[in-house]
């Protein structure tokens, strides 16, 4: 299906005017569905773990002779994930690692395709710009099927779109190089190759080899693989098993000599290089882009050869990786808990059932990687409360419960998968980290980021303020995460200095979002400055090697100092809250005191407790800088691969942090996590992607919707202004009140047809892919909950319109009523506009639109769909008590 051009028009003109709507890359570890899934790991085992089968030594370069396997005189061995196929980076020495396969001799001729599910085997970070010692790669990983053969004529496979099966979702998504780092694809087996298999006592080679760096990644892993027949059967006889990372903690946790020196080399500076392709010296230690103590590392398991690879990938030598795993297991073994499902490719806090009913400092390893769910069908049976697998119809009383907006509802975003692979670690992690962005000027031994403002403004110093707090002040009693101690006044100072945080990171690159670019030459804000330092470093050649020119201008090297600074942010959130047990309740640390000094605590019972900005404006849509059409994506990737990314940080901000009572209380933006969702969706109509994919992103735009209206659904005035500063809309209380929400937020006109024609069909509709009348539960369902959060308001509760009011203080361009924060009814009807045939509809953007036509346009175009009677009824009776004339 083509995207119309209406879908493309809302969506840009959306993106252009929501600004108003609501106030281990440079240093860490290497870098859908492609048939069945992989042997699943018994419920009494332990979930994936990563270690290496063995420390891959360098493999042979293309071409070269590889040894045939040995028979085995036993049963076949288990085969152990994940493989790692970790190195340096040097293209010069790629990496090869294998697998022994056994298979029953009688089983050779049925195999039909090797099935695949790797971690990061694609390149997905902003290419290289410096100056080379050695060239790019362009494709990281290949593979090739040897059999038991020793033949070095075997082919190698390289691991590309264009040689592989990708199952669609990967596929429409962006492919090897996409939006998805942990992918399965397929292999179909020729005569050829299938004439090399060799049936049991024998074993069967299946190579893995990783080419070179991009400058990023220094290797993949290889999570499952299964040779298959034609009805989707794995043939291979070994059990699969996952490798002990408890085991290599143990082993390391006395500390010896070597940890002092890995400490030591931990927190180095101007020690390690850019990548084995770039030899220039960092002023950033390890310590810097990670956790400070390296935590991280070992929280989420990387594997001892996955901790020396990467060191190597930095300049040091293997000696030296080692000595850092020693000081790291030493150091922590004691201090940061063995949780298993913590993983490399297993996404952070990825949300799933029973999430709530673990210990919370196993939150942050999230469900895993299998519990995001395949399509819209399982979704939408999670988000109603069905079983995942069931195929009994969804009905409209499963969906009016699910999105019940009611005082009390709690939708736990924290248990509710979804069908978004959420940003695995190493996407949290800076690629430049601020000291190598905001370098020293000349004659300087310190750069911006080090030297600006005090902790009030400078986000190092704002660190340093809340990390020094906490660790002096922890509770007497020993308790993780219980600081229940502190007294109102001092819970309110930490919770100002934790936003501060956040704050002062987005005011160091100028500003939340947009161009970022000083009105005053003379003062140019950080990510100016940031920028422009990593825009002398650019190599003519480098450049011209990555045949990307859009991600070589001065708004590309804007982009890529925003991400170093924000993804640090985000990486230090991450790192407080683990070390200090700020997870939950947030009632302990987010709050108010009342009248009389007592500690009146809000939020969930679990979650993060920094308020705005937090991890969503790690989103490409906030961290881009506009450059001629490009809007809300990356100068080096498609819009489609941001805008997935961009709905990875938001559901994540979701999931974390949803905010507090109020329409906009809190971290998250909702217009534009709604929006953005929505445009996702149509660039993957635009891209023919199979509608049941596209849907799985519109049934989620009802979640986000449902827990934004149970947040919102508070006894907020709709009007009451400061009476120290009554016309000052941004005091008004009804900014908080979910009158708010009143217009295209939570309306009903956003999910129907704007018109008669086709091109005015709505991209909803397709949710009819999942199940026909699976749009009309959901018309029905946004009706029920319009319904319950406005049809009882009165026609006096609400402020209308003032034309001679505006947020910005421009009330002709910039009046009230088209504000996307407005709290307001406009005064009187306005007549929907006509088509050509003099039939009405609504087009243009929201802020084109009267609340009143909005909600009209909404009754009259729902009752064309089939809307249930009644419940439209009570709509359009509380449209025409507030709007009689």
């Amino acid at each position: 299906m083509k995207k119309s051009m209406g879908f493309v028009q809302r969506r840009e003109r959306r993106l252009f005017v929501l600004a108003v709507c609501f106030a281990l890359a440079a240093c860490g570890g290497g870098k859908g569905d492609g048939g069945d899934p992989p042997t699943s790991t018994p419920a009494s085992a332990p979930p994936p773990l990563s270690t290496p089968v063995s420390s891959p030594a360098p493999g042979p370069a293309p071409g070269a002779p590889a040894s045939a396997p040995a028979p085995s005189t036993t049963g076949p061995a288990a085969l152990t994930f994940p493989i790692e196929v970790l190195g340096d980076g040097d293209p010069g020495n790629p990496v090869v690692a294998s697998a022994d396969v056994a298979l029953d001799p009688g089983s050779i001729a049925s195999a039909t395709q090797l099935v695949v599910r790797t971690h990061r085997v694609g390149f997905y970070n902003s290419p290289e710009f410096q100056a080379l010692g050695k060239p790019i790669t362009k494709v990281g990983g290949s593979m090739r099927v040897v059999g038991g053969s020793s033949s070095a004529a075997v082919p190698w496979i390289d691991i590309t779109d264009a040689n592989v099966q990708l199952n669609d979702v990967e596929r429409v998504h962006g492919g090897v190089n996409g939006a998805l780092v942990t992918i399965r694809f397929r292999v179909q087996l020729d005569a050829a190759t299938r004439g090399r298999l060799v049936g049991f006592p024998a074993t069967n080679r299946i190579e893995f080899r990783f080419n070179g760096t991009d400058g990023n990644s220094n290797g993949y892993r290889v999570l499952d693989l299964q040779l298959q027949d034609a009805t989707g059967k794995d043939l291979i006889e070994n059990a699969h098993q996952w490798a002990d990372i408890g085991a290599q903690k143990t082993a390391g946790k006395t500390w010896t000599p070597d940890a002092d020196q890995g400490k030591a080399l931990w927190t180095a500076q101007n020690v390690l290089l850019k990548s084995s392709i770039v030899p220039m010296k960092l002023r950033a230690s390890c310590s810097s882009c990670h956790a400070s103590d390296g935590r991280d590392l070992q929280y989420f398991n990387y594997s001892d050869n996955a901790i020396v690879q990467r060191s190597r990938f930095h300049g040091l030598s293997e000696a030296q990786g080692k000595q850092i795993v020693a000081y790291l297991r030493a150091a922590l073994y004691n201090t940061v808990p063995y949780v298993a499902q913590a993983t490399p490719w297993n996404p952070p806090y990825q949300p799933g059932p029973g999430m709530d009913g673990k210990p919370v400092v196993e939150w942050a390893a999230g469900a895993g990687i299998d519990a995001v769910l395949p399509d819209a069908k399982s979704f939408i049976n999670a988000f109603v409360g069905k079983a995942l697998n069931s195929t009994d119809a969804v009905t409209q009383v499963d969906v009016d419960a699910a999105m019940d907006p009611g005082l009390g509802k709690v939708l736990n975003t924290r248990e509710l998968p979804v069908a978004l692979q959420f940003p695995d670690w190493n996407s949290w992690l800076p690629i430049e980290h601020p000291l190598d962005i905001w370098t020293p000027d000349a004659g300087q031994a310190a750069g911006l980021f080090e030297m600006q403002g005090d902790s009030n403004s400078n986000p190092a110093k704002a660190l340093q303020r809340i990390s020094d707090f906490l660790a002096a002040n922890k509770n007497p009693n020993g308790v993780y995460g219980d600081w229940t101690h502190l007294s109102p006044a001092l819970r309110n100072q930490v919770q100002n200095w934790m936003q501060a945080l956040g704050a002062s990171s987005i005011a160091f690159i100028g500003g939340g979002r947009g161009s970022r670019v000083s009105p005053d030459p003379t003062k140019p804000y950080g990510g100016e400055i940031g920028g422009a330092k990593l825009q002398v470093l650019m190599s003519p050649a480098t450049a011209a090697a990555a045949s990307m020119p859009a991600s070589f201008t001065k708004e590309a090297f804007m982009e890529r100092a925003l991400f170093g600074m924000i993804h640090w942010m985000g990486v230090k959130q991450w790192e407080l809250s683990q070390t200090y047990g700020l997870e939950g309740p947030q009632s302990v640390l987010h709050g108010t005191r009342d009248s009389n000094g007592n500690w009146v605590g809000s939020g969930e019972q679990r979650g993060w407790t920094y308020s705005w900005p937090s991890v969503f404006y790690v989103a490409p849509h906030m961290l881009y800088v506009p450059q001629g059409g490009r809007q809300s994506y990356f100068s080096w990737e498609p819009e489609l691969t941001s805008f997935y990314r961009t709905n990875q940080w938001y559901q994540l901000q979701m999931t974390l942090n949803p905010g507090w009572a109020g329409a906009s209380n809190g971290a998250m933006d909702w217009p534009y996590h709604m929006v953005l969702t929505e445009s996702l969706a149509d660039d993957l109509i635009a891209a023919n992607a199979p509608p049941q994919i596209t849907a799985t992103h519109l049934a989620r735009f009802f979640v986000i919707r449902t827990k934004l209206a149970q947040l919102a659904n508070t006894d907020i005035p709709f009007n009451q202004p400061d009476p120290a500063d009554p016309t000052n809309l941004f005091k008004n209380s009804g900014l908080q009140s979910k009158a708010a929400l009143v217009d295209h937020k939570l309306g009903v006109g956003e999910v129907v047809d704007r018109g008669p024609s086709s091109s005015e069909r709505t991209r909803f509709r397709l949710l009819d892919s999942v199940a026909p009348g699976t749009h009309l539960l959901f018309i029905n369902g946004s009706i029920s909950l319009y319904n319950k959060l406005y049809s009882t308001t009165t026609y006096g509760q609400w402020r209308r319109c003032d034309p001679n009011a505006s947020f910005s203080g421009d009330p002709v361009h910039d009046p009230e009523a088209e504000s996307g924060f407005r709290f307001c009814l406009d005064p009187k009807r306005t007549p929907l506009p006509l088509n050509s045939s003099g039939q009405p509809h609504l087009v243009g953007s929201w802020n084109a639109w009267t609340t009143e036509q909005f909600t009209t346009w909404g009754i009259m175009s729902a009752r064309n769909h089939g809307a249930e009677p009644a419940r439209l009824k009570v709509l359009s009776d509380w449209d025409n008590l507030m709007w009689p004339n």
